[in-house]
């Protein structure tokens, strides 16, 4: 080959890669590949969405921890007892079910924004529309509606950033988390002006009630018109032994405000959408290089990955009433059995969503040094001994106390939920998202019934069957928890045994 057909040659090389070059870049254009520009559009674009998916969040956890400290103002709207107050829970729990089975399939049908942004709407005229509900069933459709949109939030929120981030979901995935904890540890504090006063009477004080206004004490702060409850109520509630009088409600107040926050939320999403477009569109520039190629090989048969899957549901069960079932009668406990006043009930709430929280995060620090078995043996070890704590602090009436088992029990809770799921994921089987809805219609149906027991009791035989329902749901749980990972390493360490004696077969075999 001469000189000159060389410089020819390199030539074009030259060109070929300029061409080339050109190409990518512009290929990058139509979506396929991105320099750098254009990945930084794309991670701001996936940023801001994070933060209106966190928001949604926010507001999601603030709504649903405003249930518990409410509840007693909800009594007073309803005029109903505690026991059919208690179906409030029920009709979330059911309205969650059709949104766990209904939110994943629109997520996946329709326009995702569309989904969140009507979700959203819907939970916030749920909420303006809550305490003005004067009549039982309308009551519970609201909550039933709340229940609804609360589910589909939660599923697509979940699937949504999985979605957005992919390999890197992890970090994202725990804001999320640490969103609905936060709305969940603000809500009780932001209720706890607007909820009624109220004083107990002897059972034999007759207060001057007229159509208008009822004769109160002066030290009674009011806003307005007093409610009397009948000696028949005051029996179920205090024994017989006094007549509670209420002022008025303005728990419209936090409620509006809650419709506010998710018309809010939702006109995040609408702006982002007209400013940058679809971030699925946007998620098309995404190379997605991080695929791995492992995939955990399960030594389980379908039989026995059958039955702990059903075990770790009846465990997952446990824990979703025992949490919901706490946090919403805790105000109606310690107002009505432990006399104390509606604002400590609220800062109680608060500091069980404080130390949820803290749990949430101390979890993420302490699993990278401790296996997620010995994990959920701890925490709930920390759960079933803050329960215990507990009922031990009302029996001595030891207050102090009383507040760090509330605080415990906050603690041990929250890693749970996300633990099991892993766990489940590592050493059984595959978490899709078809298994994911199981699990969480199974603990929809299981906390259709339980609070309606817990409620008819507290209300017909001792406000204490809050605290004793607690420890036997703890304690069923714990068991739970322990036969599942006990059987499965004895299972395990079988497996190895044998895998072991294959081997050596084997080598005896080739030798």
């Amino acid at each position: 080959m001469t000189m000159h057909d060389q410089n020819d040659s390199a030539s074009k090389q030259e060109f070929n890669s300029n061409e080339t070059t050109k190409t990518v870049i512009e290929y990058g254009r139509n979506g396929k590949v991105q320099n750098k520009n254009e990945e930084n559009l794309t991670f701001k674009h996936q940023m801001l969405h994070t933060i209106c998916i966190c928001i949604s969040i926010f507001t999601l956890g603030w709504r649903n921890a405003l249930i518990g400290p409410t509840l007693p103002d909800l009594r007073i709207i309803l005029d109903e007892n505690l026991a059919t107050t208690s179906w409030i829970f029920t009709a979330k729990s059911l309205g969650g079910l059709l949104g766990a089975i209904c939110g994943g399939f629109a997520y996946d049908r329709f326009n995702k924004i569309v989904v969140f942004v009507v979700t959203i709407i819907v939970m916030g005229v749920s909420a303006a529309l809550t305490p003005w509900c004067y009549h039982l069933a309308a009551m519970l459709v609201v909550h039933g509606f709340h229940g609804i949109c609360a589910a589909a939030l939660e599923t697509a929120a979940t699937a949504d950033m999985a979605l957005v981030w992919k390999q890197k979901a992890g970090p994202y995935m725990q804001a999320v988390q640490f969103a609905f904890s936060a709305g969940a540890i603000v809500s009780p504090l932001v209720a706890e002006p607007f909820l009624a006063d109220s004083i107990s009477f002897p059972a034999n004080f007759e207060p001057l009630v007229s159509n208008t206004s009822t004769l109160a004490p002066p030290y009674l702060k009011t806003t307005g018109n007093l409610k009397a409850v009948t000696e028949s109520q005051s029996e179920q509630i205090n024994g017989n032994t006094s007549v509670t009088v209420y002022g008025e409600t303005l728990i419209y107040i936090p409620y509006g405000a809650t419709s506010l926050l998710c018309l809010l939320s939702a006109g995040f999403y609408v702006v982002i959408y007209c400013v940058y477009g679809s971030v699925y569109n946007t998620l098309n520039n995404v190379p997605d290089c991080e695929i791995s190629s492992n995939r955990n090989r399960y030594f389980l048969s379908k039989k026995v990955k059958y039955i702990f899957t059903m075990l770790l549901a009846s465990a997952m069960l446990l824990y979703v009433v025992s949490e919901h079932s706490f946090i919403g009668f805790l105000m109606t406990f310690l107002v009505s059995e432990r006399k104390w006043s509606k604002a400590m009930g609220s800062v109680a709430s608060s500091v069980f969503w404080i130390t949820f929280s803290v749990g949430r995060l101390v979890g993420i620090v302490v699993i990278k040094f401790i296996s997620m078995s010995s994990m959920i043996f701890i925490f709930s070890v920390i759960y079933t001994s803050g329960s215990v704590l507990f009922l031990l602090a009302v029996i001595f009436d030891q207050v102090i106390l009383e507040w760090v088992s509330i605080g415990v029990i906050g603690f041990g809770m929250f890693v749970l939920f996300s633990l099991v799921f892993s766990w489940l994921s590592k050493n059984v089987r595959t978490l899709t998202g078809k298994m994911a809805s199981i699990f969480f219609i199974f603990m929809s149906v299981g906390n259709m019934g339980v609070p309606i027991l817990i409620g008819y009791l507290m209300d017909k035989v001792s406000q204490m069957w809050f605290i004793y329902s607690n420890i036997c749901l703890s304690f069923a749980m714990f068991a739970n928890f322990i036969f599942a990972l006990v059987s499965f390493n004895l299972m395990k360490r079988v497996h190895k045994r044998s895998e072991k004696a294959n081997v050596m077969l084997k080598v005896e075999g080739g030798v």
